[in-house]
């Protein structure tokens, strides 16, 4: 993967901290009348995609996990208290149905606190079997609305898709289109975001369009496409000063529809979006007609923003020494997962998942991670403190690689701004 990293797009952030997790955690658990835990060891079950589609990101969050093991047990020694961490790991291969087997696995070897699933469709299948079970989960990866339920026992650390949804539509909004014509993969994850993309968008004064929908399991999208050509030149027959623009929400098949996309003049020459899965996609830039398509229609998606603490920059650099692949910021948030669970733990004195749901939140309430503040709403998922960087592919000769051209920003108790970078045209 080929990335740019330029200068922050945004101004100084004067409110946020840049401190490591566990200075003000620990700090809490000085007075936490349970801050002892027992004698013995912690062990923490991680559910991460080692193998298919979404390999080198699962590749990414092991790394991750592995430097929060290390780091833990390096605090474990320096305390003297005696005390062993460890992580179990279990390919979830990306599908829910491993991913279930999988978390039964590591309930069989007893563990009940695991870090993980990856995604939207894995904890959905996970949810039943955990709540059966007892078993606390802390999501790096789920950002699902329909996920969000009250008094359940799973956490989430990724934002939710609303607020997607929110920088995708201010971007588009800014850029001065007045017509959204999404074009989306029909599944749960592909359907819920682009209601809310549609949604806000219609709150910012635009227009929604009804866009073009498409199975999960189609291979060919040449009626698709067809159909995103009539409707574009419907809207434009209808109101000539109209200002279209077409976000994509789907995954690696994006790569084909460009392809197809770029015989039609009239879907070359809109400005397109994309969703978090298309940002810094190394299978578009890897491929000469997909990337000339997107450098020509000015392709921009978002993804969960990195981190502006010297504490994300670290373990950034941390992660990369391990790999030639891009640090991706939801492995950077299964760090502050791990780091998460573990206090929980110690500070429960036990596994009891009652005691766990009760210090997970209060925890995370006063606790700076690597990714910002961890505070969570009555959901158990992330509340604030969260950014999205939009990426674009740019060229350097006969090499594509992406870049990041704006910031859409939090901070916590003040108006989100969003930050333009100055792309080349």
């Amino acid at each position: 993967m080929h990335a740019t990293l330029p200068p922050e797009t945004g101004h100084p952030r004067p409110g946020r901290l840049a401190v490591v997790l566990v200075i003000l955690a620990l700090a809490m658990l000085c007075s936490a009348p349970n801050a002892t835990a027992q004698k013995g060891g912690y062990t923490l079950g991680a559910l991460v995609p080692l193998t298919g589609p979404q390999a080198d990101k699962g590749r990414m969050t092991q790394i991750a996990l592995g430097l929060a093991e290390s780091d833990i047990r390096d605090y474990l020694a320096s305390s003297g208290s005696g005390e062993t961490f460890s992580i179990l790991f279990e390919d979830t291969g990306g599908d829910p149905a491993k991913a279930l087997a999988a978390l039964k696995r590591l309930a069989d070897k007893g563990v009940r606190m695991i870090v993980g699933p990856a995604s939207d469709a894995e904890t959905a299948a996970v949810e039943e079997f955990a709540a059966q079970k007892g078993l606390v989960l802390i999501s790096y990866g789920s950002a699902a609305q329909y996920l969000a339920q009250k008094d359940d026992l799973i956490f989430r650390l990724c934002p939710a898709n609303t607020y997607q949804a929110e920088a995708l539509t201010a971007l588009v909004k800014q850029e001065g289109h007045t017509v959204l014509i999404p074009l989306w993969r029909g599944d749960t994850e592909g359907d819920e975001l682009t209601v809310h993309i549609k949604a806000r968008f219609r709150q910012l004064g635009g227009e929604a369009a009804a866009g073009a929908r498409y199975n999960p399991d189609r291979t060919d999208y040449t009626a698709i496409v067809d159909e995103l050509v009539k409707e574009t030149e419907n809207i434009r027959a209808a109101n000539p000063k109209a200002k279209p623009a077409i976000v994509f929400v789907g995954g690696n098949e994006v790569v084909t529809i460009f392809k197809l996309a770029a015989k039609h003049p009239v879907l070359a020459g809109l400005p397109w979006y994309g969703n978090d899965a298309a940002a810094l996609n190394d299978d578009i830039a890897k491929d000469p007609d997909s990337a000339a398509f997107a450098l020509r229609t000015r392709f921009t998606a978002p993804r969960y923003g990195e981190g502006g603490a010297n504490v994300y920059t670290q373990i950034e650099r941390r992660m990369a020494r391990e790999t030639d692949l891009f640090p991706d910021p939801k492995s950077v948030a299964a760090y502050d997962a791990a780091w998460l669970a573990f206090l929980a733990a110690q500070t429960a004195g036990s596994m009891d998942p009652a005691a766990l749901k009760r210090f997970i939140p209060l925890l995370a309430e006063r606790t700076y991670g690597v990714t910002g503040w961890l505070a969570l709403n009555e959901y158990g998922d992330r509340r604030e403190d969260w950014d999205f960087d939009f990426w674009a592919l740019g060229k350097d000769g006969d090499t594509y690689f992406w870049e990041k051209i704006a910031r859409y920003q939090l901070e916590p108790g003040l108006p989100k701004e969003l930050y333009l970078g100055s792309p080349k045209k």
